[in-house]
Protein backbone atom coordinates (compact mmCIF):
# COMPACT_ATOMS: atom_id res chain seq x y z
CA UNK A 1 0.00 0.00 0.00
CA UNK A 2 2.40 2.38 0.99
CA UNK A 3 4.68 1.55 -2.06
CA UNK A 4 1.72 1.82 -4.39
CA UNK A 5 1.47 5.79 -2.99
CA UNK A 6 4.75 6.60 -3.72
CA UNK A 7 4.62 5.62 -7.19
CA UNK A 8 1.24 7.73 -7.48
CA UNK A 9 3.13 10.65 -6.50
CA UNK A 10 5.91 10.23 -8.97
CA UNK A 11 3.41 10.12 -11.81
CA UNK A 12 1.79 13.18 -10.51
CA UNK A 13 5.21 15.15 -10.33
CA UNK A 14 6.37 13.95 -14.22
CA UNK A 15 2.26 14.52 -15.44
CA UNK A 16 2.90 18.56 -13.77
CA UNK A 17 6.30 18.82 -14.79
CA UNK A 18 5.42 18.33 -18.78
CA UNK A 19 2.87 20.55 -18.82
CA UNK A 20 4.68 23.24 -17.10
CA UNK A 21 7.21 23.09 -20.42
CA UNK A 22 4.54 23.05 -22.87
CA UNK A 23 3.20 25.67 -21.61
CA UNK A 24 6.10 27.90 -21.19
CA UNK A 25 7.12 26.92 -24.91
CA UNK A 26 4.21 27.64 -26.34
CA UNK A 27 3.75 31.55 -24.45
CA UNK A 28 7.51 32.20 -24.97
CA UNK A 29 6.65 31.32 -28.89
CA UNK A 30 3.43 33.91 -28.96
CA UNK A 31 5.00 36.64 -27.06
CA UNK A 32 8.45 36.05 -29.17
CA UNK A 33 8.60 38.36 -32.62
CA UNK A 34 10.26 37.07 -35.41
CA UNK A 35 13.67 38.84 -36.47
CA UNK A 36 11.60 39.81 -40.52
CA UNK A 37 8.78 41.04 -38.67
CA UNK A 38 10.93 43.14 -35.34
CA UNK A 39 12.78 44.86 -37.98
CA UNK A 40 9.89 47.16 -40.03
CA UNK A 41 8.09 48.67 -36.34
CA UNK A 42 11.68 49.35 -35.61
CA UNK A 43 11.67 51.75 -38.97
CA UNK A 44 8.03 52.25 -38.72
CA UNK A 45 8.68 55.39 -36.86
CA UNK A 46 10.93 56.79 -39.57
CA UNK A 47 9.30 55.80 -42.76
CA UNK A 48 5.53 56.02 -41.14
CA UNK A 49 4.78 52.76 -42.99
CA UNK A 50 4.86 49.43 -41.89
CA UNK A 51 5.43 45.52 -43.11
CA UNK A 52 3.06 44.37 -46.26
CA UNK A 53 3.24 41.24 -47.89
CA UNK A 54 6.32 40.57 -50.38
CA UNK A 55 6.18 41.33 -54.21
CA UNK A 56 8.69 40.21 -56.02
CA UNK A 57 8.53 41.35 -59.79
CA UNK A 58 5.36 42.60 -59.05
CA UNK A 59 4.57 45.34 -61.78
CA UNK A 60 1.12 47.12 -62.45
CA UNK A 61 0.06 49.57 -64.96
CA UNK A 62 -2.70 52.31 -64.96
CA UNK A 63 -4.08 54.63 -67.14
CA UNK A 64 -3.60 58.23 -67.30
CA UNK A 65 -7.65 57.95 -65.95
CA UNK A 66 -6.72 56.01 -63.08
CA UNK A 67 -3.66 57.77 -62.17
CA UNK A 68 -5.78 60.81 -61.93
CA UNK A 69 -8.30 59.36 -59.94
CA UNK A 70 -5.68 57.93 -57.95
CA UNK A 71 -3.96 60.95 -57.28
CA UNK A 72 -0.42 60.07 -58.63
CA UNK A 73 2.15 62.53 -58.73
CA UNK A 74 5.32 61.19 -60.44
CA UNK A 75 8.36 63.15 -60.74
CA UNK A 76 11.91 62.48 -62.81
CA UNK A 77 14.49 62.11 -60.10
CA UNK A 78 16.51 64.62 -59.85
CA UNK A 79 20.41 65.60 -58.18
CA UNK A 80 20.07 67.85 -55.61
CA UNK A 81 22.71 69.58 -52.86
CA UNK A 82 22.06 68.85 -49.71
CA UNK A 83 20.72 71.95 -47.88
CA UNK A 84 20.28 72.55 -44.50
CA UNK A 85 17.07 74.20 -43.34
CA UNK A 86 15.47 75.98 -40.13
CA UNK A 87 11.91 75.21 -39.24
CA UNK A 88 9.85 77.34 -36.68
CA UNK A 89 6.17 78.63 -36.51
CA UNK A 90 4.85 81.83 -37.62
CA UNK A 91 1.71 83.84 -37.82
CA UNK A 92 -0.28 85.54 -41.43
CA UNK A 93 -0.62 89.12 -41.41
CA UNK A 94 -1.88 91.68 -43.63
CA UNK A 95 0.39 93.46 -45.51
CA UNK A 96 0.73 97.20 -43.33
CA UNK A 97 2.13 98.49 -46.81
CA UNK A 98 -0.77 97.53 -48.85
CA UNK A 99 -3.33 98.35 -45.82
CA UNK A 100 -5.53 101.53 -44.88
CA UNK A 101 -7.85 102.78 -42.18
CA UNK A 102 -10.74 104.43 -44.18
CA UNK A 103 -12.61 107.25 -41.91
CA UNK A 104 -14.14 110.46 -42.24
CA UNK A 105 -12.59 113.66 -41.77
CA UNK A 106 -15.79 115.78 -40.82
CA UNK A 107 -18.62 114.52 -38.97
CA UNK A 108 -21.42 113.23 -41.03
CA UNK A 109 -24.37 111.00 -40.72
CA UNK A 110 -23.94 107.71 -42.85
CA UNK A 111 -26.79 107.65 -45.48
CA UNK A 112 -25.97 104.61 -47.47
CA UNK A 113 -23.48 102.01 -46.86
CA UNK A 114 -22.07 100.01 -49.73
CA UNK A 115 -19.20 97.61 -48.59
CA UNK A 116 -19.58 94.58 -47.00
CA UNK A 117 -17.84 92.88 -44.80
CA UNK A 118 -14.94 90.72 -47.07
CA UNK A 119 -16.18 92.36 -50.30
CA UNK A 120 -13.56 92.81 -53.34
CA UNK A 121 -13.16 96.30 -53.85
CA UNK A 122 -11.55 98.41 -56.58
CA UNK A 123 -9.67 101.24 -56.43
CA UNK A 124 -11.47 104.26 -56.27
CA UNK A 125 -14.62 102.42 -55.41
CA UNK A 126 -17.06 104.39 -53.02
CA UNK A 127 -17.60 102.57 -49.48
CA UNK A 128 -20.50 104.55 -48.30
CA UNK A 129 -21.76 107.97 -47.89
CA UNK A 130 -22.03 110.63 -45.67
CA UNK A 131 -24.24 113.93 -45.39
CA UNK A 132 -22.26 116.57 -43.33
CA UNK A 133 -23.10 120.12 -42.61
CA UNK A 134 -19.51 121.50 -43.10
CA UNK A 135 -19.19 119.79 -46.45
CA UNK A 136 -22.11 121.00 -47.64
CA UNK A 137 -21.50 124.34 -46.67
CA UNK A 138 -18.26 124.19 -48.12
CA UNK A 139 -19.84 123.02 -51.51
CA UNK A 140 -22.33 125.30 -51.67
CA UNK A 141 -18.98 128.41 -51.21
CA UNK A 142 -17.66 126.22 -53.81
CA UNK A 143 -20.67 127.01 -56.44
CA UNK A 144 -20.65 130.46 -55.78
CA UNK A 145 -17.28 130.88 -56.43
CA UNK A 146 -17.40 128.82 -59.77
CA UNK A 147 -20.10 131.15 -60.74
CA UNK A 148 -18.05 134.19 -60.00
CA UNK A 149 -15.27 132.94 -61.75
CA UNK A 150 -17.32 131.68 -64.81
CA UNK A 151 -18.17 135.85 -64.96
CA UNK A 152 -14.67 137.32 -64.43
CA UNK A 153 -12.98 134.82 -66.87
CA UNK A 154 -15.54 136.34 -69.12
CA UNK A 155 -14.94 139.81 -68.31
CA UNK A 156 -10.99 139.50 -68.65
CA UNK A 157 -11.30 137.43 -72.03
CA UNK A 158 -13.65 140.84 -73.08
CA UNK A 159 -10.94 143.16 -71.46
CA UNK A 160 -8.51 141.22 -74.07
CA UNK A 161 -10.68 141.26 -76.95
CA UNK A 162 -10.93 145.33 -76.88
CA UNK A 163 -7.19 145.69 -75.81
CA UNK A 164 -5.97 143.99 -79.05
CA UNK A 165 -8.61 145.84 -80.78
CA UNK A 166 -7.69 149.28 -79.70
CA UNK A 167 -4.40 148.94 -80.32
CA UNK A 168 -4.61 148.24 -84.16
CA UNK A 169 -7.43 150.73 -84.63
CA UNK A 170 -4.93 153.09 -83.02
CA UNK A 171 -2.26 152.39 -84.99
CA UNK A 172 -4.01 152.30 -88.23
CA UNK A 173 -5.20 156.00 -87.35
CA UNK A 174 -1.81 156.72 -86.62
CA UNK A 175 -1.06 156.19 -90.68
CA UNK A 176 -4.36 158.43 -91.65
CA UNK A 177 -4.36 162.53 -91.63
CA UNK A 178 -7.35 164.22 -90.69
CA UNK A 179 -9.48 164.60 -87.67
CA UNK A 180 -12.47 163.56 -89.77
CA UNK A 181 -10.67 160.28 -91.16
CA UNK A 182 -9.98 159.70 -86.92
CA UNK A 183 -13.23 160.03 -86.32
CA UNK A 184 -14.68 157.84 -88.52
CA UNK A 185 -11.99 155.06 -87.61
CA UNK A 186 -12.40 154.98 -84.48
CA UNK A 187 -16.53 155.11 -84.16
CA UNK A 188 -16.50 151.56 -83.21
CA UNK A 189 -14.10 151.74 -80.41
CA UNK A 190 -15.07 152.29 -76.87
CA UNK A 191 -12.17 154.95 -75.45
CA UNK A 192 -14.60 157.34 -73.32
CA UNK A 193 -13.35 160.24 -72.92
CA UNK A 194 -10.04 159.95 -74.43
CA UNK A 195 -11.55 159.42 -77.94
CA UNK A 196 -12.47 163.35 -78.11
CA UNK A 197 -9.19 164.14 -76.30
CA UNK A 198 -7.86 161.82 -79.36
CA UNK A 199 -10.18 163.59 -82.12
CA UNK A 200 -9.20 167.15 -80.34
CA UNK A 201 -5.45 166.43 -80.49
CA UNK A 202 -5.95 165.23 -84.23
CA UNK A 203 -7.49 168.50 -85.45
CA UNK A 204 -5.41 170.58 -83.67
CA UNK A 205 -2.50 168.85 -85.09
CA UNK A 206 -3.98 169.30 -89.02
CA UNK A 207 -4.68 172.92 -87.96
CA UNK A 208 -1.12 173.15 -86.82
CA UNK A 209 0.37 171.71 -89.86
CA UNK A 210 -1.71 173.97 -92.43
CA UNK A 211 -0.89 176.86 -90.75
CA UNK A 212 3.29 175.85 -90.89
CA UNK A 213 2.44 175.67 -94.89
CA UNK A 214 1.44 178.97 -95.21
CA UNK A 215 3.79 180.53 -93.30
CA UNK A 216 6.30 178.65 -95.18
CA UNK A 217 4.85 179.49 -98.35
CA UNK A 218 4.52 183.69 -97.55
CA UNK A 219 8.31 183.41 -96.37
CA UNK A 220 9.45 182.08 -99.43
CA UNK A 221 7.47 185.03 -100.75
CA UNK A 222 9.29 186.95 -99.07
CA UNK A 223 5.71 188.41 -97.34
CA UNK A 224 5.52 186.71 -94.06
CA UNK A 225 7.45 187.37 -91.18
CA UNK A 226 10.48 184.75 -90.32
CA UNK A 227 9.23 184.68 -86.72
CA UNK A 228 5.97 183.60 -87.83
CA UNK A 229 7.06 180.79 -89.26
CA UNK A 230 9.01 179.94 -86.28
CA UNK A 231 6.13 179.90 -84.18
CA UNK A 232 4.07 178.26 -86.87
CA UNK A 233 6.37 175.30 -86.74
CA UNK A 234 6.89 175.41 -82.44
CA UNK A 235 2.77 174.73 -82.78
CA UNK A 236 2.70 172.08 -84.96
CA UNK A 237 5.30 169.98 -83.00
CA UNK A 238 3.38 170.66 -80.30
CA UNK A 239 0.48 169.50 -81.69
CA UNK A 240 2.18 166.43 -83.26
CA UNK A 241 3.07 165.68 -79.56
CA UNK A 242 -0.28 165.94 -77.91
CA UNK A 243 -1.20 163.68 -80.18
CA UNK A 244 1.39 161.43 -79.31
CA UNK A 245 1.04 162.06 -75.26
CA UNK A 246 -3.13 161.77 -75.75
CA UNK A 247 -2.79 158.15 -77.90
CA UNK A 248 -0.11 156.53 -75.01
CA UNK A 249 -2.34 157.10 -72.42
CA UNK A 250 -4.66 155.02 -74.60
CA UNK A 251 -2.94 152.12 -74.54
CA UNK A 252 -1.36 152.37 -70.92
CA UNK A 253 -5.43 153.10 -70.17
CA UNK A 254 -6.33 150.08 -72.18
CA UNK A 255 -3.12 147.63 -70.58
CA UNK A 256 -4.37 148.75 -66.92
CA UNK A 257 -7.85 147.44 -68.07
CA UNK A 258 -6.36 144.81 -68.94
CA UNK A 259 -3.97 143.47 -66.30
CA UNK A 260 -7.26 144.35 -64.04
CA UNK A 261 -9.16 141.82 -65.22
CA UNK A 262 -6.44 139.38 -65.46
CA UNK A 263 -5.41 140.35 -61.49
CA UNK A 264 -9.09 139.62 -60.85
CA UNK A 265 -9.78 136.53 -62.54
CA UNK A 266 -6.25 135.05 -60.81
CA UNK A 267 -7.96 136.46 -57.62
CA UNK A 268 -11.39 134.55 -58.46
CA UNK A 269 -9.46 131.17 -59.54
CA UNK A 270 -7.26 131.13 -55.97
CA UNK A 271 -9.83 131.61 -54.23
CA UNK A 272 -11.88 128.55 -56.17
CA UNK A 273 -8.83 126.70 -55.27
CA UNK A 274 -8.78 127.32 -51.88
CA UNK A 275 -12.14 126.03 -51.40
CA UNK A 276 -11.45 122.80 -53.57
CA UNK A 277 -8.48 121.93 -51.35
CA UNK A 278 -10.73 122.60 -47.84
CA UNK A 279 -13.40 119.88 -49.76
CA UNK A 280 -10.45 117.50 -50.60
CA UNK A 281 -9.28 117.63 -47.13
CA UNK A 282 -12.70 116.87 -46.05
CA UNK A 283 -12.31 113.83 -48.22
CA UNK A 284 -14.44 115.39 -51.02
CA UNK A 285 -13.27 113.58 -54.51
CA UNK A 286 -12.91 115.04 -57.78
CA UNK A 287 -16.12 113.28 -58.90
CA UNK A 288 -17.93 115.24 -56.30
CA UNK A 289 -16.55 118.67 -56.92
CA UNK A 290 -17.76 118.20 -60.46
CA UNK A 291 -21.27 118.10 -59.01
CA UNK A 292 -20.91 121.35 -57.13
CA UNK A 293 -23.10 123.19 -58.60
CA UNK A 294 -25.99 121.27 -56.77
CA UNK A 295 -24.74 122.79 -53.87
CA UNK A 296 -26.37 126.34 -55.00
CA UNK A 297 -29.75 124.83 -55.67
CA UNK A 298 -29.95 123.15 -52.26
CA UNK A 299 -29.48 119.54 -53.42
CA UNK A 300 -25.76 119.00 -51.82
CA UNK A 301 -23.75 116.31 -53.02
CA UNK A 302 -22.95 113.32 -50.26
CA UNK A 303 -19.94 113.34 -49.33
CA UNK A 304 -18.13 109.54 -50.03
CA UNK A 305 -16.01 107.10 -48.22
CA UNK A 306 -14.05 105.52 -51.53
CA UNK A 307 -11.35 102.73 -51.30
CA UNK A 308 -7.76 104.47 -52.12
CA UNK A 309 -6.91 101.22 -53.89
CA UNK A 310 -8.09 98.00 -54.55
CA UNK A 311 -8.07 95.27 -51.75
CA UNK A 312 -10.48 93.66 -48.90
CA UNK A 313 -12.28 94.96 -46.72
CA UNK A 314 -11.31 92.93 -43.60
CA UNK A 315 -13.24 95.41 -40.93
CA UNK A 316 -16.52 97.50 -41.02
CA UNK A 317 -17.15 99.31 -37.88
CA UNK A 318 -20.26 101.71 -40.22
CA UNK A 319 -24.15 101.33 -40.18
CA UNK A 320 -26.33 103.31 -42.05
CA UNK A 321 -27.63 106.13 -39.76
CA UNK A 322 -25.01 106.63 -37.72
CA UNK A 323 -23.38 109.61 -36.75
CA UNK A 324 -19.88 109.65 -37.31
CA UNK A 325 -16.95 111.69 -36.03
CA UNK A 326 -13.45 112.00 -37.56
CA UNK A 327 -11.31 109.77 -36.08
CA UNK A 328 -13.60 106.67 -36.37
CA UNK A 329 -12.35 103.74 -38.31
CA UNK A 330 -15.46 102.76 -40.60
CA UNK A 331 -13.69 100.00 -42.64
CA UNK A 332 -10.19 98.62 -42.93
CA UNK A 333 -8.77 97.61 -46.34
CA UNK A 334 -5.91 95.46 -46.74
CA UNK A 335 -4.80 94.22 -50.35
CA UNK A 336 -4.15 90.49 -49.57
CA UNK A 337 -1.79 89.40 -52.80
CA UNK A 338 0.48 90.00 -50.93
CA UNK A 339 0.50 89.63 -46.63
CA UNK A 340 3.49 89.04 -44.08
CA UNK A 341 4.57 86.39 -42.00
CA UNK A 342 5.48 87.11 -38.82
CA UNK A 343 8.67 84.62 -37.39
CA UNK A 344 9.91 84.83 -34.05
CA UNK A 345 14.08 83.25 -34.60
CA UNK A 346 15.95 82.12 -31.86
CA UNK A 347 18.97 84.75 -31.20
CA UNK A 348 21.30 81.92 -32.09
CA UNK A 349 20.14 81.04 -35.38
CA UNK A 350 20.40 84.61 -36.50
CA UNK A 351 23.62 83.92 -38.25
CA UNK A 352 22.30 81.93 -40.57
CA UNK A 353 19.61 84.26 -41.93
CA UNK A 354 19.83 87.80 -44.37
CA UNK A 355 17.30 89.60 -46.47
CA UNK A 356 15.99 88.35 -49.42
CA UNK A 357 16.55 84.55 -48.20
CA UNK A 358 13.56 82.49 -49.33
CA UNK A 359 11.57 80.55 -47.31
CA UNK A 360 8.75 78.07 -47.94
CA UNK A 361 5.40 78.76 -46.20
CA UNK A 362 2.70 76.20 -45.53
CA UNK A 363 -0.34 75.87 -43.01
CA UNK A 364 -2.41 72.93 -42.14
CA UNK A 365 0.13 70.48 -43.46
CA UNK A 366 -1.05 71.37 -46.85
CA UNK A 367 1.77 70.33 -49.21
CA UNK A 368 -0.65 71.83 -52.22
CA UNK A 369 -1.19 75.11 -50.46
CA UNK A 370 3.10 75.54 -50.11
CA UNK A 371 4.21 79.08 -51.18
CA UNK A 372 7.83 80.81 -51.45
CA UNK A 373 8.83 84.16 -50.07
CA UNK A 374 11.47 85.80 -48.94
CA UNK A 375 12.88 87.49 -45.91
CA UNK A 376 11.79 90.98 -46.25
CA UNK A 377 12.95 92.34 -42.50
CA UNK A 378 14.89 91.26 -39.93
CA UNK A 379 14.82 93.24 -36.08
CA UNK A 380 17.86 94.90 -34.72
CA UNK A 381 16.28 94.30 -31.21
CA UNK A 382 16.52 90.60 -29.22
CA UNK A 383 13.31 90.41 -27.50
CA UNK A 384 14.83 90.07 -23.50
CA UNK A 385 12.01 87.49 -22.44
CA UNK A 386 12.25 85.08 -25.41
CA UNK A 387 15.65 85.85 -26.33
CA UNK A 388 14.40 85.91 -30.58
CA UNK A 389 13.99 88.53 -33.36
CA UNK A 390 11.58 89.45 -35.38
CA UNK A 391 11.77 88.26 -38.78
CA UNK A 392 9.11 89.64 -41.65
CA UNK A 393 8.49 87.56 -44.93
CA UNK A 394 6.67 89.29 -47.98
CA UNK A 395 4.77 86.09 -49.28
CA UNK A 396 2.93 86.35 -52.43
CA UNK A 397 -0.73 85.08 -52.08
CA UNK A 398 -2.55 85.02 -55.28
CA UNK A 399 -5.49 82.68 -54.64
CA UNK A 400 -5.88 84.29 -51.18
CA UNK A 401 -5.63 81.18 -49.31
CA UNK A 402 -3.25 82.24 -46.70
CA UNK A 403 -5.54 84.89 -44.37
CA UNK A 404 -4.26 87.07 -41.48
CA UNK A 405 -4.04 85.59 -38.39
CA UNK A 406 -3.39 81.87 -39.48
CA UNK A 407 -0.64 80.14 -38.17
CA UNK A 408 2.01 78.31 -40.26
CA UNK A 409 5.23 76.89 -40.38
CA UNK A 410 8.19 78.26 -42.30
CA UNK A 411 11.03 76.48 -44.08
CA UNK A 412 13.91 78.38 -43.90
CA UNK A 413 16.93 77.03 -46.29
CA UNK A 414 19.92 78.05 -44.61
CA UNK A 415 22.64 76.25 -46.00
CA UNK A 416 23.99 74.16 -49.11
CA UNK A 417 27.10 71.78 -48.87
CA UNK A 418 28.42 68.52 -50.40
CA UNK A 419 27.77 67.12 -53.65
CA UNK A 420 24.92 67.04 -55.57
CA UNK A 421 22.51 63.35 -54.40
CA UNK A 422 19.07 62.37 -54.70
CA UNK A 423 16.41 63.45 -52.60
CA UNK A 424 12.97 62.70 -52.89
CA UNK A 425 9.80 63.79 -50.71
CA UNK A 426 9.46 61.26 -47.93
CA UNK A 427 5.98 60.56 -49.12
CA UNK A 428 7.73 58.64 -52.23
CA UNK A 429 9.23 55.73 -49.66
CA UNK A 430 7.58 53.15 -48.27
CA UNK A 431 9.01 49.84 -46.46
CA UNK A 432 8.28 46.20 -47.39
CA UNK A 433 9.97 42.77 -46.23
CA UNK A 434 13.11 43.60 -48.15
CA UNK A 435 13.47 46.74 -46.94
CA UNK A 436 12.67 50.22 -48.16
CA UNK A 437 11.71 50.47 -51.77
CA UNK A 438 10.30 53.24 -53.94
CA UNK A 439 7.55 53.02 -57.13
CA UNK A 440 9.34 53.38 -60.19
CA UNK A 441 6.74 53.78 -63.46
CA UNK A 442 8.73 52.72 -66.73
CA UNK A 443 7.44 51.85 -70.27
CA UNK A 444 5.96 47.91 -68.41
CA UNK A 445 4.04 50.32 -65.51
CA UNK A 446 4.91 50.94 -61.71
CA UNK A 447 6.89 48.37 -60.24
CA UNK A 448 8.70 49.14 -56.32
CA UNK A 449 12.10 49.57 -56.80
CA UNK A 450 14.81 48.56 -53.47
CA UNK A 451 17.11 51.69 -52.34
CA UNK A 452 19.26 52.21 -49.78
CA UNK A 453 18.03 55.55 -48.46
CA UNK A 454 20.07 57.82 -46.03
CA UNK A 455 19.60 61.05 -43.93
CA UNK A 456 16.09 62.98 -43.90
CA UNK A 457 16.50 66.69 -44.74
CA UNK A 458 13.90 69.01 -44.35
CA UNK A 459 11.07 66.30 -45.39
CA UNK A 460 13.16 64.73 -47.94
CA UNK A 461 15.03 61.84 -47.88
CA UNK A 462 18.37 60.73 -49.69
CA UNK A 463 18.84 57.81 -51.78
CA UNK A 464 22.12 56.41 -52.04
CA UNK A 465 21.94 53.52 -53.94
CA UNK A 466 19.12 52.41 -56.24
CA UNK A 467 18.32 55.18 -58.47
CA UNK A 468 19.53 57.48 -61.28
CA UNK A 469 18.79 60.66 -62.45
CA UNK A 470 15.98 60.80 -64.82
CA UNK A 471 13.57 57.88 -63.78
CA UNK A 472 10.32 58.56 -62.76
CA UNK A 473 8.97 57.91 -59.35
CA UNK A 474 5.93 58.26 -57.83
CA UNK A 475 6.02 61.10 -54.99
CA UNK A 476 2.70 61.49 -54.20
CA UNK A 477 0.27 58.45 -53.49
CA UNK A 478 2.57 55.25 -52.86
CA UNK A 479 -0.13 54.35 -50.64
CA UNK A 480 -2.74 53.46 -53.53
CA UNK A 481 -0.22 52.35 -55.62
CA UNK A 482 0.68 49.75 -52.84
CA UNK A 483 -2.83 48.75 -51.85
CA UNK A 484 -3.39 48.01 -56.15
CA UNK A 485 -0.56 45.50 -55.73
CA UNK A 486 -1.41 43.82 -52.80
CA UNK A 487 -4.98 43.47 -54.99
CA UNK A 488 -3.02 41.96 -57.59
CA UNK A 489 -0.91 39.43 -55.29
CA UNK A 490 -4.24 38.53 -53.43
CA UNK A 491 -6.12 37.88 -56.72
CA UNK A 492 -2.64 35.88 -58.14
CA UNK A 493 -2.65 33.58 -54.59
Amino acid sequence: MRFQGAWRSILIIIVVGVLGIAVGRYLGSSRRPSGSAARPAEEKKEYRSGPVGLMDDMVIKLSPEQKQTLRLKIEPVELRVPEESLAVTGRIAANLDRAVIIGPRTTGRAVKVFARLGQMVNAGEPLALLDSVEAADAMAELAQNESGLALTQARAEKEQRLYEAKIRVLEAVQRQEGAAAAEKALEQVELGRLKQEYIGALARLELASANHERQKLLVEKKIGARKDLIEAEKAEITARGEVGAVAETIRLTARQDLLAAETALQQARSQRDKVREKLRLLGVNEATLAEAGKAASGQHALVPLVAPFGGTIIDRQVVEGQLIDPGFVAFRLADLSTVWVLLDIPETEMGRLRLGQEVAIEAGGDLRRKQTGRVAYISDVVEEQSRTVKVRVELPNPERYFKPGMFVTAQITTRRSGPPVILLPSTALFLLEEGPVVFVEDRDGIRPRPVEAGAQMGGRIIIRRGLKAGEKVVTEGGFAVKAQMLKSKLGQE
